[in-house]
């Protein structure tokens, strides 16, 4: 399998997790419960394999097993810590923030390497990373408001994380 092939399947697999939690209420709470930590345990673990494939840029390396082993962990989290939906969606605003903040300095610790980059991608890391802190916020202050808003946006964000994943494995094919 292209080890680019890890990457995109990682980033389907955070979009499904994300679909589940979007349609959680319509699917089933205890369903989405099963389903999201076992997308994101699968997500993890591909993104692990292509960082041990990936043996050209260790920055690169090192940031998608990060990226990997935070997704087992939310995936653990998700299944032993909610006692409540209010804090299922405490930890998703804690994993989406803390994802946006390490796309963030990834981007900028590869603007600081002597490698040849593509600035597209780059592009696409940042406003991921950008997207996701400040969405994180957002759910973060809904949640005080509104849990079901707080769900659909929770669900749209980890959507987007998994389209950014698909988007930027597609780019390092090019």
């Amino acid at each position: 399998m292209n080890k680019t092939n890890l990457l995109l399947l990682s980033g389907i697999s955070m979009f499904l997790g994300g679909l589940s939690i979007l349609f959680s209420q319509n699917i089933g709470i205890s369903i989405s419960k099963i389903a999201t930590p076992i997308l994101f345990i699968i997500s993890g673990v591909l993104a692990i394999q292509f960082a041990n494939a990936n043996k050209i840029h260790s920055l690169a390396k090192n940031y998608h097993l990060l990226q990997g082993l935070g997704m087992i962990s939310f995936a653990i989290a998700i299944i032993f810590l909610p006692t409540s939906l209010e804090s299922f969606l405490t930890i998703i605003t804690f994993f989406t923030m803390v994802y946006g903040i390490l796309e963030l300095i990834f981007s900028f610790s590869v603007l600081n390497t002597n490698h040849k980059l593509k600035m597209n991608m780059l592009v696409v890391r940042i406003i991921s990373g950008a997207f996701n802190l400040i969405g994180g916020f957002i759910l973060f202050m809904t949640l005080l408001n509104n849990i079901e808003t707080g769900l659909t946006i929770a669900g749209i964000l980890i959507i987007l994380g998994g389209i950014s994943f698909s988007v930027f494995s597609l780019k390092i094919k090019k």
